[in-house]
Parts: C-alpha cells; structure tokens; sequence
C-alpha cells in the first residue's frame, strides 16, 4: 500500500484531526435537525451516543428523545384543529427545543478535549526522581538496583564447570 512506509513513496501522510467524524457527517448532524423542523433532533444524540458509548453521551441521547416522544404525543393529542391548548403549546416548545438545542449539543459534545479520555494519573510509585539542586558526585548517587549487578569475574569452578559441558557436547555425549 503506497504511502505506509516513509521510504516508499514519499513520508506518511499525517493522520485525519476531524476525530470519529468526518467533516461531512459533522455538517450532516448539524444541520439535519433544522431541515427537518425538529423531527431528526434526536439523530446527532444518539449518533453520538452509538459511537461512544458514555454515559453523559446516552443521558444527552434519552433526553432528546423523550422530548421527540412529547412532540408527537402532544401532536397527536392537539389534532389538526389545535383545540387543546396546552398540548398544542408544549408541543411547539419540544418542537423549538429539538430544531436549536440538539446541533449545539452535538458541537460542544463532540469537542476533542471530550472525546480523547483524560490522561493517567501519574504513577505514586517508581524511580526515585532526583531533587533539583547541586549535581551530586557519582558517590553521592544511590539508586536501588532491582536485582544485584555482578561487579567481577565468574569463579574458576564454573568456567571449569562449562568448559567440560561444551566439551561433552562436543564429543557427542549431549551432557546431559
């Protein structure tokens, strides 16, 4: 595949910032509740909340689709004659709700800093950091070393030891 490797056809193209999104998508979601006079309100929630599966992301998706549930019923309960008042009011207000909040809220949610999870803390335990200050000598220094560093020579006995392995080895013995 050309463009993989950096000696292959130039150097690697640099990675996609438009996070899980594309650019399309993004205006798509942004713009289909306004288009549709509220009724896809609830399509940039719950895209957002199919994709990545938080709980402030499925929160954002039932809130927007109970108030789609309210617009309907309020519709079906004020009839084409808007007799019943209330109904017709509540209606008109999820209505107004679902065409201005749900790209707002697909926006600010869909921010980086809210899709990347936070960095890890730091670790409480692991090498001792050295405090800033004067450079101590390399006496000075003391690091705990994870396991002991052999400072000479092996004995004699186990080059002998080893010597007369590969020797058996040798001969075809195995050594074992």
């Amino acid at each position: 595949m050309a463009g993989h490797y950096p000696d292959q056809f130039g150097p690697p193209r640099p990675p996609r910032r438009t996070g899980p999104f594309g650019t399309a998508a993004k205006v798509l979601c942004c713009v289909l509740p306004v288009l549709s006079i509220g009724l896809l309100g609830f399509v940039p929630s719950l895209a957002l909340a199919v994709r990545r599966r938080r709980p402030a992301d499925v929160a954002g998706a039932a809130l927007f689709g109970a108030l789609f549930v309210l617009m309907v019923v309020c519709a079906g309960i004020a009839g084409p004659d808007g007799k019943h008042v209330v109904a017709n009011g509540l209606g008109m207000a999820a209505m107004i709700v679902l065409i201005f909040t749900p790209p707002a809220h697909f926006l600010l949610m869909h921010r980086r800093s809210r899709w990347q999870p936070a960095p890890p803390p730091p670790f409480a335990f692991g090498p001792p950091v050295p405090v800033p200050g004067p450079v101590p000598g390399p006496a000075a220094v003391s690091f705990q070393q994870p396991y002991p560093v052999y400072q000479g020579e092996p004995p004699a006995d186990d080059l002998q030891q080893l010597g007369e392995l590969l020797r058996r080895q040798a001969e075809g013995g195995g050594g074992r």
